[in-house]
């Protein structure tokens, strides 16, 4: 069963993904440049730029900028290669689907990419394409069991300064808790997270927003080898609380790195 959506309420889903999307690239890895280019069939392409911001910019370097990105965007994009882009050493990659094509592009003025920076780049920016076309099309009504997999507990104490959390969750076929403790709740809870399903893995970062007039929370992680994952909760009836969604996102993220 489906909900159907307007275009101005997709398009304002997409602009909060690609927002979040981009600040996401930009905290694994330094850029000077961190951009988004969305086209669709009734609407030529739309530029979201995360970095550098506009005001620091002449306005013939932001219409040179956008100009070389949408000539871009006419060719099909792997990550594999360097381009020389408005005067920034860029990589870009491609994504597609029924209702539209993005171009992700990120570069630095000076510093080329190293091919594990490459790594990380292509791995957000494709699961962040993915993403951003689903979101075009009618939303599946979640089903009874949608919650399944969430964490059953989620408790936190502050100690002065300090969060002290406690989160038990399903890991496979096991019940797992694990202890965090930092300096906000939310980081402490993603990483009791970790605690309970995998003490190798990492925490970048964690984020709370609003995404097409939902508030959502965002957990990105990484492995041993640096390959990121990023894990996403709206706060809801399955997620009532920032907490909790901060639990189920970390969840997500470590549970996509466990299964590669």
């Amino acid at each position: 069963m489906t909900d159907a959506q307007g275009p101005a309420e997709a398009g304002v889903v997409v602009q909060d993904i690609v927002y979040a999307g981009l600040e996401a690239i930009g905290a694994a890895i330094p850029l000077d440049l961190c951009a988004y280019l969305h086209a669709t069939d009734d609407q030529g392409p739309q530029l979201f730029l995360g970095a550098p911001d506009l005001a620091s910019i002449e306005p013939t370097e932001a219409f040179s900028l956008f100009t070389a990105l949408r000539d871009a965007l006419q060719d099909p994009h792997e990550g594999d290669e360097t381009m020389l882009l408005g005067g920034y050493l860029a990589i870009a990659l491609s994504t597609e689907g029924p209702a539209s094509r993005g171009l992700h592009v990120v570069g630095r003025r000076e510093t080329p990419f190293e091919p594990a920076e490459r790594a990380v780049i292509a791995r957000l920016a494709g699961s962040l394409g993915r993403l951003i076309h689903a979101s075009e099309q009618p939303r599946a009504i979640a089903a009874p069991d949608s919650d399944a997999g969430a964490p059953i507990r989620v408790a936190v104490e502050m100690l002065s300064d300090r969060a002290r959390a406690e989160v038990s969750a399903p890991f496979g076929d096991e019940i797992r808790t694990g202890t965090g403790e930092a300096s906000t709740a939310p980081r402490a809870v993603a990483l009791a997270v970790i605690d309970a399903v995998d003490a190798s893995l990492k925490l970048r970062d964690t984020a709370e927003g609003d995404i097409g007039g939902e508030r959502a929370v965002l957990v990105l992680l990484s492995d041993g080898s640096d390959r990121p994952a990023l894990g996403a909760t709206l706060i809801d009836q399955h997620a009532p609380d920032a907490l909790r969604a901060t639990a189920g996102a970390a969840l997500e993220a470590a549970q996509r790195l466990s299964s590669r």
